[in-house]
């Protein structure tokens, strides 16, 4: 069911991004971060968002604005680069927050509480 789940939404996201050019991370990581780790889910949403952009590229490369890629597609390779050493630098041990829902002792740890400001800060 999960496999589904996650099927679904990816690919309407995927959808969703190739008409807005935006939100196929901030969709697909909080689904991620359900099902898997922080590390993994920022991993596989990387995969993913690679995959359909080198589709993208195959659809629609012919059309591409050179210097607006090289104004921004070479800083985002190296942002993406710090970020991913950064995140897997952060102690994910560390709780932020803990409660009980219906039950279940659930926990915040620092690198979940970090990504969730981050895709509030960029989704706004």
């Amino acid at each position: 069911m999960e496999i589904l789940i996650i099927s679904i939404v990816t690919f309407f996201a995927a959808i969703l991004t190739f008409f807005s050019g935006f939100g196929l991370g901030t969709i697909l990581t909080p689904l991620m971060m359900v099902f898997f780790p922080v590390e993994v889910a920022v991993a596989f949403t990387g995969v993913i968002h690679f995959s359909n952009n080198i589709f993208k590229l195959f659809l629609v490369g012919n059309y591409v604005n050179k210097e607006v890629f090289i104004k921004f597609g070479i800083p985002a390779i190296i942002a993406a680069f710090i970020g991913s050493f950064i995140l897997f630098n952060i102690n994910s041990n560390i709780v932020v927050y803990s409660y009980n829902l219906l039950g279940n002792f659930k926990e915040v740890s620092l690198i979940k509480f970090i990504v969730s400001l981050l895709l509030i800060f960029f989704a706004l």
